[in-house]
Parts: structure tokens; C-alpha cells; sequence
């Protein structure tokens, strides 16, 4: 190597070991220091995105695990429920036995039948109170018929055309000859029901107009700036501009014809609206908010009004109902519930704008006639049926467990319906006072023999249900221990997953450790050679003595 000054090389390649120990040392403390062995996309792209992706197979999977821990949670719910259900099974199956001796007189027959009665009452009190985060795991009831039914949440009540109306200007829509200007207002339609039967008014400053009002029951206002109208030339022109007052929904345009008025300042324009025109908004809306059924069975139930009073009409149990209400005025920007108790069935009507009228609003309201029935004013319900639930049981979207809740009410109709046939049989067997056939129907009168036939078929009944309500059982059961094993599969799934992923990301403290000693080293290294390198041109002095 020749001996020159301007370049050390030696002191270069110093350097650059230098800097390469440094960036060595760098990298193994930032990864001892984090415990991560990729800290950024550069420490390793491929290995990066991989770990991502297991990542969220390992969110979803952790997540599964808590799904099936609820479905577990509620099918242990109903599973609760239905021992006791079974418990009071048994008791019935134990009286129908009992009530099946002869040296028992009528009274004591009765007797027995009255804590029968109780017993399937509780059945029913115990199958609506089971509920799972609001939702009722033995007591599926009815909904709205959507489709065929004329009453639904979110029906719209126009109890008169909703209109608009300007005072001060002319029948051709234009102000005073002081501004021929032609005006159009509009105001959306979600708008026009909020406003109905109130008036909006205008004020100016200068060009600024503003427009006043009550919205919703709270008073409010918006300023808009009206521009000047300028003629450019002796022909006609028409010159439009569009107000819009986006907070009340409404929109107005001005026409102005510059051959007629000629220049025309937007103070001018502004002031006409405040001196000569108001807002009106006429009519009177509302909607039905919201419907609420507790354990309303299926059917159709009619309503008629007569001088604001409304009176539903249906079947329950088997026996004509009828249940009238007084409607009451529903005041502005409110809703009021109005309640058919009778039936389990609940409306909800809210009023835009302004007050809806007991009287009209009661003679609206049966009037409807928006689904598929011949008769108007027809509320319809489907059948209850069992509710569907999936819970997701792996990280991806197509892996889920169905759990299916089910009705075991006793009763045919009204909010005791239910939907398995061996459990109604036992409700009908017991309750039913329509025939000495069953046990509801009987008295003292009635013979031994009637009495024990009415028994008889009532524990047949029991022994059915019975034997429903331990496939149910069975069932809820195997679905428990199913998602057990499920359970266990996830977590060792998650497990594995998780070392995969912390083979790819963390840091290897053994080896890491190691790199870090070695780094230590050749950075002190680098550095004495760096010294000494630097030192080296030195010796050409001698050569210069």
C-alpha cells in the first residue's frame, strides 16, 4: 500500500466497521429492550405480515372462546329452567295420579285441581321470566306481520294535508310592487312533519335575512345573505338565487327580472321578506313509534273508534276480548303509550310539530289501511317462532354453533301462548272450561268416572310433555358438552398459534444476548483501530526530516 496523506484508508475501513458495530449494537438493544425481534416493517417484511395474520386468526379465535362461554351461560340459563319446569311436571304427573282415587269426594277432587292449576301457571311464569341479556329463551312470543298487518312501528299518522303557505305575497308569488321578484318556497318532507301547524317568521339586517322558529320544541334560528341583482344588458334576464335554510329543511328561490326592477340590492329584497312575508306550515302529523307485545299471541285484532275512544277486538284463550281506550291528546314534540292491557299490547305515538287532537287522532288511527286484510285498522301478529341464535365457534366468519330456544308455555292464546303441542295439551287439560272432558271444566256434580276420564287424559298429557321437555333437556345437554370440546379445541388453537407467532416476532434473549456481547466488543474494537488508524499518516513526518 502506497504512503500517502490525503486518503487513509485504514482509518475508512475503521470507520466503517465502526459503524457497522454501532447499527449491531443498536439493533440488539432495541430488541432487548422491547422483547420484540421485529420492531419495524425493515427488521423483516415477510415476517412482519405473517405475524399479522396470526394475529388476527389469534383475535378471533380468543374471541370465539368468549362467544361459546355465552352460549354456554345461556343454554345453562334455560337448561336451569326447564329442571324446575320438569319439577312441577312431576308434581302435576303425581296430583293426576292422586285425583285418580275414588274414596277422594268432588271437593277434594277440586282441591287438587286448584294447586294443578297454580302449578301450570307457574310453568308459564317461569318460561316468560327466563331471559338471557334480554332475550326470552323459553317464551318466544309473537311480532308484528309487517306485510299484512295495517298498524307497524314507524307507520306515519297525517291527520291532515301538510301544506305551505306564505302571507304577504301576491296569488302570483311574488311581494309588493316595491319587488316584483316571483318567489317559491319548499321544505323537504322530513321537515314538513316536524313543522306542521306552527309559523316561521323573517327578519333582516341589511341583506342578512333570517328566519325564526320553534323545531322540534326548541327555539331556533339561521341567517342567510341575499346577493344583489345587477342588470347587464337592455334585454330581459332573469337572475335566480336560492336561500337555502338548511336547518328547517326549507329552500327559497328568487326570479328577478332585471328589465323590470332593474338593479336590485339584496338589502331591498331581504327587507320585503321581513316586512310582508311569514312562513305557515298547516296540518297535524305523528307516527306510531314504536308497538310492544308482552306474550301477545298470533291473530288478528281489530280496532274502531267512536268520539276518540278506541276499542280493540280480538280472540284470547279461546273467548271473544274487547278492551276500549279514551285516546288523550299527544302534545307537540312528545310521544304518549297508549295500552291495550287486556291483549299485552302496547302503541306508542309521538306528535311532530304540534298537538294531535284525542278525537281526530283516535278516528286516524283506525282508518289505516296499509297492509293485506279486508277490514282497515287491522293489527296482525305472526306466530311466535324459536329464535335462531349463531355464535361464531373459529376465526372466520363461516364457523358457528346455532342454539335454538324454544316456547314451552301452556296456553293456546293470549300472552300464555305456546308453540309446542305438548305443552298446550297439558295447559288445555287442565284449564280448559269448555268441556267436562277436562279437568277445568268439572264441578262437584260431575261423577267419579267423569272425574277420573278428565285425570286420565290430563296425566297422559303430563307424561307427553314430560318426556318433550327431557328431549329439550337432551338437547340443550349435548349442545353443552359440544361446545365444551369446541371450547378446548379454540384454546389450543390459540395456544399454538401464539407460538408461531412468537417464534417469528419476539427476541431470542439467549441469542440475542450473545450479539449483544459480541457488538459491545467489536465496537470497542473498532474504536481503538480507529485510533490507531488515525494515527498512521504520522509517519510520513519522519520522511519529511
Amino acid at each position: 500500500m502506497s504512503t500517502v496523506i490525503n486518503t487513509n484508508m485504514a482509518s475508512l475501513f475503521a470507520q466503517n466497521s465502526l459503524a457497522n458495530a454501532q447499527n449491531n449494537l443498536a439493533t440488539s438493544v432495541q430488541r432487548l429492550s422491547s422483547g420484540l425481534r421485529i420492531n419495524s416493517a425493515k427488521d423483516d417484511a415477510a415476517g412482519l405480515a405473517i405475524s399479522q395474520s396470526m394475529q388476527g386468526q389469534i383475535n378471533g379465535t380468543n374471541q370465539s372462546i368468549r362467544n361459546l362461554s355465552d352460549a354456554t351461560n345461556l343454554l345453562q340459563t334455560a337448561d336451569s329452567s326447564l329442571a324446575t319446569i320438569q319439577d312441577m311436571l312431576l308434581r302435576l304427573k303425581q296430583l293426576a295420579v292422586q285425583g285418580y282415587d275414588g274414596s277422594l269426594s268432588s271437593t277434594q277432587k277440586l282441591d287438587i285441581v286448584n294447586e294443578m292449576k297454580d302449578l301450570n301457571s307457574e310453568i308459564n311464569s317461569t318460561a316468560k321470566r327466563t331471559s338471557f341479556n334480554g332475550i326470552n329463551l323459553l317464551s318466544s312470543g309473537a311480532g308484528v306481520d309487517t306485510t299484512n298487518s295495517d298498524f307497524y312501528a314507524g307507520e306515519e299518522l297525517v291527520l291532515s294535508s301538510v301544506a305551505i303557505s306564505t302571507t304577504g305575497l301576491s296569488s302570483s308569488g311574488t311581494l309588493a310592487s316595491a319587488d316584483a321578484s316571483p318567489y317559491t318556497v319548499s321544505i323537504s318532507d322530513s321537515f314538513k312533519k316536524r313543522m306542521a301547524g306552527l309559523s316561521y317568521t323573517f327578519s333582516n339586517a341589511g341583506a342578512d335575512l333570517t328566519l325564526t322558529g320553534t323545531l322540534d320544541g326548541q327555539a331556533i334560528s339561521q341567517t342567510v345573505s341575499v346577493q344583489t341583482v345587477v342588470g347587464t344588458s337592455a334585454t330581459s334576464e332573469v337572475h335566480s338565487q336560492t336561500l337555502d335554510f338548511s336547518s328547517f329543511g326549507t329552500a327559497i328561490v328568487i326570479n328577478t327580472p332585471t328589465t323590470t326592477i332593474g338593479t336590485q340590492t339584496g338589502a331591498v329584497i331581504a327587507a320585503g321578506f321581513t316586512t310582508k312575508a311569514s312562513l305557515n306550515v298547516t296540518g297535524n302529523t305523528g307516527a306510531i313509534s314504536n308497538i310492544s307485545l308482552s306474550g301477545t299471541s298470533s291473530g288478528s285484532y281489530v280496532l274502531t273508534a267512536s268520539n276518540g275512544t278506541v276499542t280493540m277486538t280480538g280472540t284470547i284463550n279461546s273467548m271473544a276480548t274487547t278492551q276500549s281506550l279514551t285516546f288523550s291528546t299527544v302534545a307537540a314534540n312528545s310521544t304518549t303509550t297508549f295500552s291495550f292491557d287486556s291483549f299485552g299490547v302496547s302503541f306508542d305515538i309521538s306528535a311532530y310539530g304540534t298537538a294531535l287532537n284525542f278525537s281526530t287522532l283516535a278516528a286516524k288511527f283506525v282508518a289505516l289501511d296499509e297492509g293485506t286484510q279486508a277490514a282497515v285498522g287491522t293489527l296482525v301478529l305472526s306466530n311466535g317462532q324459536n329464535s335462531s341464535l349463531d355464535f361464531q365457534s373459529g376465526a372466520t366468519s363461516d364457523a358457528y354453533i346455532t342454539v335454538e330456544t324454544v316456547n314451552v308455555m301452556t296456553g293456546s292464546s293470549g300472552s300464555t301462548a305456546g308453540a309446542a303441542t305438548q305443552m298446550k295439551a297439558v295447559g288445555t287439560a287442565i284449564t280448559d272450561t269448555t268441556s267436562n272432558s277436562y279437568l277445568g271444566g268439572l264441578d262437584s256434580n260431575n261423577d267419579i268416572s267423569t272425574w277420573q276420564s278428565a285425570f286420565q287424559a290430563a296425566e297422559s298429557a303430563i307424561d307427553t310433555a314430560l318426556d318433550y321437555i327431557s328431549t329439550q333437556r337432551a338437547v340443550y345437554g349435548s349442545q353443552m358438552n359440544r361446545l365444551s370440546y369446541i371450547s378446548s379445541n379454540l384454546n389450543t388453537q390459540s395456544t399454538n398459534l401464539q407460538n408461531s407467532r412468537s417464534a417469528i416476532i419476539d427476541t431470542d434473549f439467549a441469542s440475542e444476548t450473545a450479539k449483544l456481547t459480541k457488538g459491545q466488543i467489536m465496537q470497542q474494537a473498532a474504536t481503538a483501530m480507529l485510533a490507531q488508524a488515525n494515527q498512521m499518516p504520522n509517519v510520513v513526518l519522519s520522511l519529511l526530516k
